[in-house]
């Protein structure tokens, strides 16, 4: 396995950076990985993290991931990416640095594009269209708290879905639209693709080390369900849902506080599910109602002022797919 400059042969781990650009000044633009290759051909799984600046724990716990596998285990080939936006990491940021934009928002990139853009099209083409299957490990940064994973509806969906089944999450939420993240472009390819959201908001404070834990598992129990590991996954049984319906912040701004007691329960449509509060009177200003019935995720926002276009919560409709 060889990407840029790093070569792994057959039971080897290497770690290092493919550069991916170089910034108007010529500094270079790279990005750091992990390569572990098993001493037996198999399939390639890529673990993704840190698209953005303030997704921290993936890059607390990755390192320990790969520190833990045996090449000689191994059958395939694992590569680790634990933080993809290392600017904004480095300021404190959601955005890169050089351009001010998203690295989760631009797709699979372009090679005539600002830096951030030929960042992701040098990644994409280099280390995403080689694997076989994607793992994107996503947080709540600040704001939000998380336990599910999520699939597309395009590319092989059921085969994304039995990978997201199988990672040990209580919810699984299937059939997502296309947008503009990396994990969307890369599903169109045909590849299994699975966004696991895992942690943020209260869990970097107060349930770090059972996030860490989750997001081992979540990578481990991929590997053994693609046949990559010996044994078979671990974890909750995970439950379906469909796509569902996404509430938004009712208002223009204001102090949000979400019922944390509703996460991963079933609400009823209409039921209040949050309600959003004046930062300086306390006056309650809006209710935040459930659009539909249904099992309420990404909810329990935490951070006194939501981001606009930050969503609050997704109600996904419990289903049953045969064979998962």
């Amino acid at each position: 396995m060889r990407i840029g400059t790093l070569e792994a042969g057959p039971g080897e781990k290497v770690f290092g950076r493919l550069k991916a650009t170089e910034t108007h000044g010529g500094f270079a633009v790279d990005i750091p990985l992990h390569i572990v290759r098993g001493a037996v051909d198999g399939p390639t799984l890529l673990v993704q993290a840190g698209l953005s600046g303030l997704e921290i724990e993936p890059s607390m716990a990755l390192p320990g991931l790969v520190k833990e596998l045996d090449p000689v285990e191994l059958r395939g080939t694992v590569v680790v990416v634990p933080l993809l936006n290392t600017s904004g990491f480095e300021f404190e940021q959601i955005n890169a640095v050089w351009d001010d934009m998203h690295l989760n928002r631009l797709g699979a990139g372009r090679a005539d594009g600002t830096v951030s853009e030929c960042l992701v099209h040098t990644y994409y083409h280099q280390v995403v269209g080689r694997a076989d299957a994607l793992l994107d490990i996503r947080t709540g940064a600040q704001w939000s708290y998380h336990s599910y994973a999520a699939t597309y509806a395009a590319g092989n969906a059921e085969g994304s879905r039995a990978l997201a089944a199988a990672l040990g999450l209580p919810h699984v939420l299937t059939g997502l639209p296309a947008d503009t993240t990396l994990a969307s472009a890369a599903s169109t390819g045909g590849r299994l693709v699975v966004s696991a959201w895992i942690g943020g908001g209260p869990g970097l404070r107060d349930y770090r080390s059972e996030d860490m834990g989750r997001i081992r598992l979540a990578a481990l129990n991929a590997l053994r369900h693609l046949g990559m590991l010996p044994g078979t996954p671990e974890g909750e049984v995970a439950q379906l849902l469909g796509a569902g319906a996404v509430v938004g912040l009712p208002t223009e701004r204001g102090l949000t506080f979400m019922d944390q007691r509703k996460r991963g329960q079933t609400v009823a449509a209409g039921e209040p599910i949050g309600h959003v509060r004046h930062p300086f009177t306390g006056a309650t200003v809006a209710q935040v109602l459930a659009p539909k019935a249904g099992v309420l995720l990404h909810a329990g926002a935490v951070w006194p002022v939501v981001p606009e276009g930050e969503p609050l919560a997704i109600v996904g409709e419990p289903i049953e797919m045969e064979g998962i």
